[in-house]
């Protein structure tokens, strides 16, 4: 029986929204939105909070989660989501899958949480074209530029908009790896990831203060849809 591990890493200092973590979303702290989905879906086998707040951790081991203090060097702005992951695969070395989730995610539902894990293991286990991770994701359509060029179209053969090869884009909330690929490659992504579409209103990922206003806005659309 394969053994599944959540990883939340929540750190207490943020620059471009002060106290970001802290701070209200819907009613509630930012921080704790991502802690309960992760354990409501009962897709783990066990759930780690990496933080260096007394408040989170608090909340975290309250909440039924495994608390990991956070190492001085892995707060610092130059350390990123591979830098965690491949630490967390050290200091927990006993699961076969190793799931990444973030709080600047509120919107991302327990079910989609439970859905990639289940579409991970399953492809995995069937050996599907040689899956080895996962990551949600946004499919957009639309003419798209990068470096001065045309990344999914070509200007002289102009098709019709309906037409656009979509782009997928992360949403940077929840990343999947098996164990073997986490440690080959040393990143949240391994070399044949799925990308697991999630709607727009999952999508939201806070990092901005107007992120925080979009935020706001798109729950509101999405009613009072249980999250």
């Amino acid at each position: 029986m394969s053994r599944v591990g959540a990883f939340i890493p929540i750190k207490s200092r943020s620059n471009r929204v002060t106290s970001k973590n802290f701070r209200l979303f819907r009613g509630r702290p930012l921080y704790q939105w991502i802690i309960d989905h992760a354990i409501a879906s009962g897709a783990f086998d066990a759930v780690h909070v990496d933080t260096d707040s007394d408040l989170i951790a608090q909340y975290a081991t309250d909440a039924g989660a495994l608390l990991i203090h956070r190492r001085p060097e892995l707060a610092a702005d130059d350390a990123n989501g591979n830098d965690l992951l491949v630490h967390h695969g050290q200091v927990c070395p006993d699961f076969d899958y190793y799931f990444q989730l973030f709080a600047t995610a509120p919107t991302l539902r327990s079910q989609t949480i439970r859905d990639c894990v289940r579409r991970l293991e399953g492809a995995v286990e069937c050996g599907q074209r040689g899956r080895d991770s996962i990551f949600t994701a946004t499919r957009e359509s639309g003419w798209y530029w990068f470096g001065a060029q045309p990344v999914n179209f070509r200007p002289g053969i102009l098709p019709r908009s309906q037409d656009a090869p979509g782009v997928i884009k992360e949403t940077t909330g929840l990343y999947g790896i098996t164990r073997a690929a986490l440690t080959k490659y040393y990143c949240r992504i391994g070399a044949r990831p799925i990308a697991h579409i999630v709607s727009p209103d999952e999508a939201v990922d806070l990092d901005t203060e107007r992120d925080f206003q979009v935020g706001e806005v798109l729950m509101l659309g999405a009613g009072e849809r249980q999250l």
